[in-house]
């Protein structure tokens, strides 16, 4: 199994209209007029040494003895099997003192309630809670626990509308979500998930791709538009995706399992609390338990990872709020954030939580959107291309309920349709607006809307999008453009087929002296394009080959109205077994034996 290092040349494309998407699901993750984004294996040999399950992964109930006090939705008590392992001889020389907490105005704004003293069991009546142990008046214990309570004063649900729960994964693009997430991965596909194969990030880190995201405005125009020369952004004049769906009658809710949060120092300095239910002041509270205060990224306190404390704190939701329509935003990071592989540890529990969702019912009342800012930013996996394209190109899919797609059909099959397009995080915000109010979703509705619409640089992904989408059209740098651009050549073309004949022929005369191998010819035209410059023309050339269905890419340069291929020609797709007939590894690729080959 080879491939071959894609040349990342920002270059357009044209599509031959007789070649469908499914004839080039192989090599391309998007096939369109504007946009050809290459695809590669999940692990390719150009990454194979950079991937797999983590072998030194943290376990956090190793790290520390039994947990002294264990908990589940409504009480904390006090396991006496670990006693001794911490030193606690007398039990009647040993007591805890049950704290609440909560946040007035911010996660800065913290309140304490006096000590409730207890040396068996305790009810938990508060949302946040640290309990402090001492034994002969020293402290031994200190631990943080969440109980979401209900909220009474809260609309009750719209039985028209969804619950909208969308799962973050900080640094996981779409491939690695499902090499490091197969289990998840596979949940969701057999419910029917949609994937946005051409979802490209617009900038280098987390706010310029979150910000879109959540307020519809970009990070540049979110600082000056909507801040008053600091952090702080006015709510009111630029209102996140939340404040929308709360005004429309949901509860809201919002957590990390970092002490960093979704938007840092952004949503630190907000004037008030953002949602119904905030995870933030349990994670800047529990933080009191490092040495190192600065570090974001703890993966666990005591013996407990944080993300788990994240997913628990989802199904709890879910149960306290069957009679509500629920809008969430929950964010790992503690994981994924620095370690390419790390995903592999939380696959299992994100499966679990899916699964008692499902069994509980709470799926088929929900809209489940998986999201990420970015793929990973560092470490040798970006040094390759396969790297290097996965960064551009985040994780997101959606999974909608059957209530959804028996009634917005036409809802649905747009979705499908444009996961085969370029998007953005732009397209997300309109996409999530949508959800306020679906009864703007029924088919009607959605012709009324597509044919009074003016401009196509950024739609719900429940409207068609333009087979036309460009990278510069929609936003998208050509640093972080993941398409090929130039000017795409019409079929009848002279120099569309000529170019595309120079590029096999090239290619037969590189395997002349290989008389086992098969003389090569087009099958397919994928792509042809042209950009000029003072040179000279530079020509994209994308082929199917026949016989063995190889894919090539190739750059190559036209001087004097003769060709030259320029660079490496690129094998899109795996040629396992095809080539085996020739020794010299550059050149398997070219190859399709006119015999098996056996050793």
């Amino acid at each position: 199994m080879f491939l071959l290092v894609f040349e990342f040349l920002h270059v357009i494309v044209t599509v031959d209209s007789k070649v469908n998407q499914k004839q080039h699901s192989d090599a391309f993750a998007i096939f369109t007029k504007g946009c050809i984004i290459p695809t590669f294996p999940l692990v390719s040999e150009n990454i194979q040494n950079f991937v797999g399950f983590p072998k030194k992964a943290i376990d956090c109930s190793n790290k520390y003895p039994g947990a002294l006090l264990k908990s589940n939705e409504s009480h904390i008590w006090i396991d006496n099997d670990v006693l001794e392992q911490h030193n606690i001889m007398e039990k009647n020389k040993f007591f805890c003192c049950y704290y609440n907490f909560y946040a007035n105005k911010s996660v800065e704004d913290i309140f304490y309630g006096s000590c409730v003293q207890f040396s068996d069991t305790i009810e938990a009546l508060h949302e946040f809670v640290r309990v402090e142990c001492f034994y002969l008046d020293d402290k031994v214990y200190d631990d943080f626990f969440v109980f979401p309570m209900r909220i009474q004063t809260v609309p009750m649900k719209n039985y028209k509308n969804f619950n909208v729960i969308i799962f973050g994964l900080e640094s996981v693009s779409r491939m690695n979500f499902l090499r490091t997430m197969p289990a998840t991965a596979n949940f969701l596909r057999g419910k029917g998930s949609i994937q946005l194969l051409g979802y490209n990030k617009l900038g280098d880190n987390s706010f310029p791709n979150l910000f879109p995201l959540l307020l519809g405005k970009s990070f540049k125009d979110a600082l000056s538009y909507c801040t008053h020369g600091n952090d702080e952004i006015d709510t009111i004049k630029c209102a996140f995706i939340w404040d929308r769906f709360k005004k429309s009658g949901y509860v809201t809710a919002l957590g990390s399992d970092s002490i960093a949060g979704l938007l840092g120092n952004y949503e630190y300095s907000l004037s008030k609390l953002p949602t119904d239910y905030y995870l933030q002041p349990f994670m800047s509270e529990s933080i009191k338990l490092f040495k190192n205060k600065e570090y974001s990224y703890h993966m666990c306190y005591k013996n407990k990872f944080y993300y788990k404390t994240l997913l628990n704190y989802v199904y709890h939701l879910s149960n306290k709020l069957k009679d509500n329509n629920l809008f969430g935003i929950f964010w790992e990071e503690s994981v994924s954030h620095d370690h390419l592989n790390y995903p592999h540890i939380m696959d299992a529990q994100y499966l679990n939580l899916l699964e008692k969702l499902e069994i509980s019912g709470y799926l088929n009342e929900s809209v489940l959107i998986f999201f990420s800012d970015h793929g990973m930013r560092w470490g040798n996996i970006v040094l390759t291309e396969q790297g290097r394209l996965e960064e551009r190109l985040p994780l997101v899919e959606i999974l909608l309920p059957p209530k959804f797609k028996e009634v917005y059909k036409l809802a649905h099959e747009n979705l499908k349709i444009n996961s085969h397009r370029l998007t953005t995080p732009y397209d997300m915000y309109d996409t999530l607006a949508d959800l306020i109010d679906p009864t703007l979703l029924h088919d009607h509705e959605l012709r009324r809307r597509n044919k009074n619409r003016m401009y196509d640089n950024r739609a719900s992904l429940f409207l068609p999008l333009s087979e036309n989408r460009t990278c510069d059209f929609v936003g998208i740098s050509d640093h972080w453009c993941t398409c090929h651009k130039g000017m795409m050549l019409p079929t009848g073309h002279k120099n569309r087929l000529k170019a595309s004949r120079f590029l096999i022929d090239y290619i037969n005369s590189l395997m002349i002296t290989f008389p086992q191998c098969y003389q090569l010819s087009v099958k397919n035209i994928f792509d042809v394009s042209v950009v000029m410059d003072p040179r000279g023309s530079t020509y994209r050339v994308a082929i199917e080959a026949f016989p063995g269905g190889g894919i090539f890419d190739a750059t190559l340069r036209m001087e004097r109205g003769v060709f030259a291929v320029s660079g490496t020609i690129s094998r899109l797709n795996l040629y396992r077994g095809q080539g085996d007939c020739v020794q010299d590894d550059s050149l398997k690729m070219y190859c399709y034996c006119r015999q098996p080959f056996r050793i």
